[in-house]
């Protein structure tokens, strides 16, 4: 098995907004799932230079998972509840490792 990593990009949500669909998302995937991830907020960049700013890519959160291959982590990935917020949220999947 291969390990990805999802990264969901998008637009801050707000503190309160439903999670409706995680858990099962989640609990769906069985042995796939190899790590839930967080939330993530308030990036920051630290350039070569030393210098820090607030323009961190809009990433809202992380998970690892595993699939034979890139396709099969595709289609595990299709009904991520994430992905019915709108257009402009979506989920980056990286091979790792």
């Amino acid at each position: 098995m291969n390990k990805f990593l999802l990264l969901y990009r998008g637009p801050a949500t707000s503190p309160d907004a439903s999670h409706n669909g995680w858990p099962q998302w989640f609990t769906g995937l069985g042995e796939h799932l190899l790590d839930v991830g967080s939330p993530m907020k308030q990036g920051h960049t630290l350039h070569g230079d030393g210098s820090a700013d607030e323009s961190a890519t809009p990433l809202n959160g992380y998970a690892i998972i595993q699939a034979e291959e890139r396709a099969e982590a595709f289609r595990l990935v299709q009904s991520h509840p994430y992905l019915s917020l709108g257009d402009e949220y979506t989920v980056e999947i990286f091979a790792l490792g």
